[in-house]
């Protein structure tokens, strides 16, 4: 059985009753923490320390900062959100690949000529301009790094093609589907 690395979406869902895709993410959950009957081994949630920094973010610039709401979110964190995954040297490994194939699938032509490469080092295109969220990279890196299951209920654009591109690598599941 895998071992699964919950991205921010895929934690919010999980605890927002009022999310349409609440009901699903939880029974997913629920079902994900079960013993395997013939090796009794029991799966492992993980929480990158990137979508623990996007979630803190998000409190942080909340019009609702301290309101019960939120105190009652981060309780849930506390209390049921999966272990921590740090970030480890690997983890950047897999990074440089996966940005790396973005800007060479997608960046422009310009971009890609070798006068223009050593210029990376110094001022590296944005995700932005790749249309993949740096955040969602580093979160795929840990789940290749760590041989883990990634959930997200996020594979729009350009990110959409790398999880297609990497899927030998990198096994996805959309909870929330």
């Amino acid at each position: 059985m895998p071992d699964y690395l919950l991205d921010t979406n895929i934690v919010s869902y999980w605890y927002d009753t009022h999310c349409p895709e609440h009901a699903e993410v939880s029974a997913r959950v629920q079902q994900a923490c079960q013993a395997d009957p013939q090796t009794e081994y029991i799966p492992r949630l993980f929480v990158s320390v990137v979508t623990v920094g996007e979630i803190e973010f998000g409190h942080r610039v909340s019009p609702m900062r301290g309101s019960s709401k939120q105190v009652e979110y981060l309780a849930f964190l506390h209390d049921q959100c999966p272990e921590p995954l740090e970030i480890v040297p690997h983890v950047a490994e897999h990074y440089g690949e996966l940005k790396a194939w973005l800007f060479d699938t997608v960046s422009n032509k310009k971009m890609r000529a070798k006068k223009y490469r050593l210029r990376q080092l110094i001022d590296p295109t944005s995700a932005e301009e790749l249309q993949a969220d740096e955040n969602d990279l580093w979160i795929a890196a840990q789940a290749i790094t760590f041989n883990l299951v990634l959930v997200t209920h996020d594979s729009r654009g350009h990110f959409g093609d790398l999880l297609d591109r990497f899927a030998a690598k990198l096994k996805v599941e959309d909870w929330a589907a």
